[in-house]
């Protein structure tokens, strides 16, 4: 019995959210700021530095290029402010902010005199009121969108060095989390993972790649684990291509550094308090609650959801469908392998899940509520035998019938239910099955869904927790209808499907009203 409790959405949201920000979108940006940095900070390495500056002539050529370029002087970080402040320090200095340092740079010197400071500083001054302070990094930041509007912004506002390091490793926690989260891996697999561990193959000449990850086995293996290969989404081989650029590790070493789990100062603590600053606010990311998120609680979330929610969460997110085809074929490749107890695992929730469902369908068809679409009188005619088998019992005391009960009689009828975001399939006979039809082959063991018209399948029924998605169609449709920039014969196809969706619209709100 797995006690361990998924994240609810309104954690999971902004968590993946979050995470998958951070990595397609501001991804790119950190690794061309590490970039930098490095080369900075190796170039500095290499500087005989002299102690104080003396020269008044090339102090006041290196205020005047700012001057000249309009670039502010280099800013200090708020710790050396408040270390100013404490040696006395006049809190309204002009000068209290500038970095003397960055700014004698280029002459080798780490400061400048005494003597020579008193006698420059109406010049500093006069520079700072004109172009002000500021740090160095990401003064003139591209622009990326922010995750709830889509409104271009820059990507970041000028940081220090010390925020700079703080945002890169902020990403490389999110590539942490959005591995576990996609992949399902145990902590110890994560742990596992090394720079290099990713493999795309050429899926038997199609054209198409096929992505997986090596990585240890360790649970119940052997001393030292054993190796083996997850077969993963195109998404996750973003996420370790851009937590391989953000390590120091060299080849065949450790990607993700030592894992201490993800709160406690972990991923999760670091991910929640960018989230909450200011620049994750700016980028209209949603705060992360404050719940426990452990690889645990990520692999368990990500069975159910692939179980009970093929149109969710994951599937705004990233291509729910390759998710599935991604975690099968692991299963498939590697029988034995760790991939496969995860499969084994969201195969448990999906029959759970169908199972519910298909209780529901009963308990509605109890109230009046009738199942409509093509396959209606078929699931119709199941569920008034299921009635009549409960109705037969010997005469006696009145009996309450449960859900266990029932679920004994449709167990049968859930095997066969494949469950989509506007429908339920009851895949029973594959000669019936439309998207085998459209697809030229009748030997398929689970339907299309690419190819699924449900308003059409003889196996297909539409039900009121479906009704949402119907009028979400219908409504997007009308407005773009409404549109003067879709050309005519797109227009017939919207009017076409449109009406289809209002035809299924009233159907499932006739055969809601109907009485059994």
């Amino acid at each position: 019995m797995i006690k361990t409790e998924p994240l609810g959405d309104e954690v999971l949201r902004p968590l993946l959210t979050t995470c998958l920000h951070l990595v397609d979108v501001l991804g790119p940006h950190i690794v061309d700021l590490r970039t930098q940095l490095r080369a900075e900070r190796e170039s500095w390495r290499n500087v005989e530095w002299s102690r104080h500056l003396r020269d008044g002539d090339r102090l006041a050529a290196l205020v005047e290029e700012h001057l000249r370029t309009g670039q502010p002087l280099p800013r200090i970080k708020d710790f050396q402010v408040t270390k100013r402040l404490r040696s006395g320090w006049d809190p309204k200095d002009p000068l209290l902010t500038a970095n003397f340092q960055h700014l004698l740079r280029p002459t080798g010197h780490r400061d400048i005199h005494k003597a020579l400071f008193a006698q420059a500083r109406p010049l500093l001054e006069e520079a700072v009121a004109e172009v002000g302070t500021e740090y160095l990094w990401c003064r003139d930041p591209a622009e990326a969108p922010r995750a709830d509007t889509g409104e271009l912004i820059p990507w970041s506002l000028p940081l220090s060095n010390r925020s700079s390091d703080a945002l890169i490793r902020i990403a490389g926690h999110a590539c942490t989390v959005a591995t576990s989260a996609l992949t399902g891996m145990r902590s110890s697999e994560l742990m596992e993972l090394t720079v290099g561990c990713r493999r795309t193959d050429d899926a038997d000449g199609t054209g198409l790649a096929r992505h997986r990850l090596v990585s240890k086995v360790v649970k119940g293996r052997l001393w030292g684990g054993e190796v083996d290969e997850w077969v993963v989404i195109e998404g996750v081989v973003r996420v370790i291509a851009l937590a391989e650029q953000l390590t120091d590790s060299g080849p065949g070493q450790p990607l993700f550094g030592a894992f201490n789990g993800f709160e406690s100062n972990g991923a999760m603590a670091w991910l929640r308090q960018w989230v909450a600053s200011p620049a994750g606010r700016r980028m209209g990311l949603e705060p992360i609650p404050d719940e426990p998120v452990h690889p645990r609680r990520l692999r368990r979330t990500l069975s159910v959801e692939m179980a009970a929610r093929p149109a969710g969460l994951l599937a705004t997110k990233v291509h729910f469908k390759h998710l599935q085809v991604a975690t099968s074929e692991g299963y498939a490749g590697r029988p034995g392998g760790a991939q496969a107890v995860f499969h084994h695992e969201w195969k448990k929730e999906e029959a759970k899940e169908k199972l519910k469902r298909t209780v529901e369908a009963y308990r509605q068809f109890e109230q009046g509520q009738m199942p409509a679409g093509p396959g209606a009188d078929a699931l119709l005619a199941s569920l008034r035998a299921v009635e009549k088998d409960l109705a037969d019992h010997e005469p006696g005391p009145a009996k309450v019938v449960t859900d266990r009960q029932i679920e004994l009689l449709l167990k049968k009828r859930a095997s066969v239910l494949h469950l989509s975001a506007a429908n339920y399939c009851w895949f029973e006979d594959p000669a019936k099955a439309l998207c085998l039809k459209l697809a030229g082959t009748r030997s398929a063991a689970a339907p299309l869904t690419g190819l699924c018209d449900s308003s059409r399948c003889p196996q297909a029924t539409h039900h009121i927790v479906h009704r949402s998605v119907w009028q979400t169609t219908a409504d997007n449709a009308v407005v773009l209808l409404a549109s003067p920039r879709i050309p005519p014969a797109e227009k017939a196809r919207l009017r076409a499907e449109h009406e289809r969706s209002m035809r299924v619209l009233e159907e499932i709100d006739t055969a809601a009203g109907k009485a059994g």
